[in-house]
């Protein structure tokens, strides 16, 4: 239905979403509007000075030789000055487009990063920002055709109408006949053509995400030996597109002769009316030339707004996108004067805390109880699904309780400044995100004014010098996008030392050991052991191996603590779950 609504353009609805996210530049606007009035009234004034030449030269006397030079001086300083009026009208909408490409995107951008991590897991994050960047190339297309076209040839016409009906009443009357025959039939034409042109935005959409896809994706592609597959879907895609064009284009250039037709029949009406003005001596020559000149400069140009209508429907739904953007709210709300910490004790207590996905009826977590102690190792354990992730993000209030409470050191989670007590807690992911930058940078990411001295002591500490002294370039090795040069060891390692470069309270091990090999498990499980004095420790594991030294496990099973203790504890439990998960571990049944 949403996508339904936006083919049936609401013009109103159009201007008030671009007039909304132009906003940054509302008095630049209006100043542009005046400069373009101001040209277009300047560029009336040369034409009816040649008018007035004109008729001085054919009624010529000698004593009005001094009046003609005086009016072709003045014809020249007219120009002139229509000339400088353009500048400053061109250097106005170029300083408005660049305005707007720079707050378009940098709002977008900021959007984006500062929304709830449940946005971002509920939107396809990747095609919004392709089409986010679309959008913004659209708007500027439109402003482009708006400040040099569409209102410059607006306040034309209406001028050359008003002098039109001045010189005379019928020259008035033609130009008011034909000017709306001729915007209906390029508002028709663009009309018929719009569905082509609906197909050629969306198919060469569909291509590009093909030929994207098969570029990310090329490693497989080679090793099933799919590349004429790949290339055949891209191909049919593409044909696709070029038929719609061709289409597009053969309706659009049979238009254009019914269109010219109107031109001319305008110009030889103006002309027809002209000579017979003369004939009864109600105009002269010089006002049958102006009247020619201007008339010809406003149906010329009523060809430059034959796109405007397409231009508006390309426009509308990258446009609705951004203005959508811009009023999304997050649903982690970061409290006015919240808490500020300058140090946690580091205690974590929820209570009768319940939450559901928003895609999900079923709860993710269900009246959950459980405590977890300052400068000690908890871990969370139990079946895929059962809630440990979502738990360890609400600590990070990446979600907040749909019932219950969270509490950090006796305080209500939502009461704390959202970015300052985020500052004493990191997280070691099971997929460490890596920017296609140096080793140093990664590592220095958490903390980006550490000294080199400082990043090469967390790593030292994660492990992760050992590979890092290996590399011909060490510390400013180039990691490649996502840090394809890295194994998953290097990377986990690379994750643990950014983390620790923080100087967390509270550290999160989520699945940090999940895909890794026995050598680089046992790395990162000493690494564990170095930094968890004085901290408080969170893991999260499936390998039951990372967990043993825990000072107390909690067993979550479909959103519900079902077992707590330590490891020898809940191993005497012969028909406890995690005794199973042992047992299972043991025969290599489960990871």
């Amino acid at each position: 239905m949403k996508d339904e609504s936006r083919k049936k353009i609401n013009l109103r609805r159009f201007i008030h979403q671009l007039w909304f996210l132009l906003k940054p530049s509302h008095r630049k606007i209006w100043w542009l509007i005046f400069w373009v009035i101001l040209v277009e009234i300047f560029s009336l004034i040369g034409p009816y000075i040649l008018k007035i030449i004109i008729d001085l030269i054919i009624d010529f006397k000698i004593e009005n030789f001094q009046i003609i030079l005086f009016w072709i001086i003045s014809m020249f300083i007219s120009n002139q000055i229509t000339s400088l009026f353009t500048y400053i009208k061109d250097r106005k909408s170029l300083e408005i487009i660049a305005d707007s490409d720079f707050y378009l995107a940098n709002n977008a951008q900021s959007k984006m990063v500062n929304l709830s991590l449940a946005y971002h897991e509920r939107e396809n994050t990747g095609n919004k920002i392709i089409k986010i960047q679309r959008g913004i190339n659209r708007i500027r297309e439109l402003l482009l055709s708006l400040f040099w076209e569409i209102v410059p040839i607006f306040f034309q016409v209406i001028f050359t109408m008003m002098v039109l009906y001045w010189v005379s009443f019928w020259f008035g009357l033609t130009i008011t006949f034909f000017v709306p025959i001729f915007i209906w039939i390029t508002l028709k034409v663009n009309k018929k053509v719009h569905p082509d042109r609906v197909k050629i935005y969306k198919k060469g959409e569909e291509a590009y995400g093909l030929m994207t896809q098969s570029i990310i994706n090329i490693n497989t592609i080679k090793s099933f030996v799919q590349e004429k597959t790949e290339v055949n879907k891209f191909k049919k895609v593409n044909k696709i597109v070029k038929k719609s064009a061709l289409k597009v284009f053969g309706t659009t250039m049979k238009y254009n002769l019914l269109r010219t037709l109107i031109i001319n029949l305008g110009r030889t009406t103006i002309l027809f009316f002209g000579i017979y003005l003369i004939w009864q001596g109600a105009v002269t020559i010089g006002s049958l030339v102006f009247v020619v000149s201007i008339s010809e400069k406003a149906l010329i140009s009523l060809f430059r707004i034959s796109r405007l209508y397409d231009q508006i429907m390309e426009s509308s739904e990258p446009l609705a996108r951004l203005y959508e953007l811009s009023l999304e709210e997050s649903e982690i709300k970061n409290p006015k004067f919240g808490i500020k910490p300058k140090f946690l004790v580091g205690e974590i207590e929820f209570k009768k805390v319940s939450y559901a996905y928003s895609d999900n009826k079923k709860k993710a977590l269900k009246e959950i109880n459980l405590k977890i102690k300052s400068n000690q190792m908890t871990a969370l354990v139990g079946p895929s699904g059962g809630g440990k992730t979502t738990l360890a993000r609400m600590i990070f209030r990446h979600y907040d309780p749909q019932k219950g409470q969270v509490l950090l050191d006796g305080e209500n989670l939502n009461k704390y400044d959202l970015y300052e007590f985020r500052k004493h807690i990191s997280i070691v992911p099971q997929d460490v995100e890596v920017f296609s930058t140096t080793i140093k940078e990664n590592i220095a990411y958490s903390r980006p004014k550490a000294t080199f001295e400082e990043v090469k002591k967390v790593a030292k500490i994660a492990n992760a010098e050992e590979f890092i002294n290996d590399l011909d370039e060490g510390y400013e090795t180039e990691v490649g996008e996502r840090g394809i040069k890295l194994s998953g060891g290097q990377r986990q390692r690379i994750g643990i030392a950014r983390a620790i470069l923080a100087n967390p309270k509270i550290l999160i091990f989520d699945e940090a050991t999940s895909n890794l090999d026995s050598y680089s498990e046992k790395l990162i499980q000493d690494a564990m052991q170095k930094i968890r004095k004085k901290r408080t420790i969170i893991v999260i594991a499936h390998r039951l191996s990372t967990i043993r030294k825990a000072d107390q496990i909690f067993v979550l099973e479909n959103g519900q603590v079902v077992e707590k203790g330590t490891h020898n504890q809940l191993t005497q439990e012969r028909c406890g779950l995690y005794r199973k998960l042992i047992d299972l571990q043991k025969l290599n049944q489960v990871e």
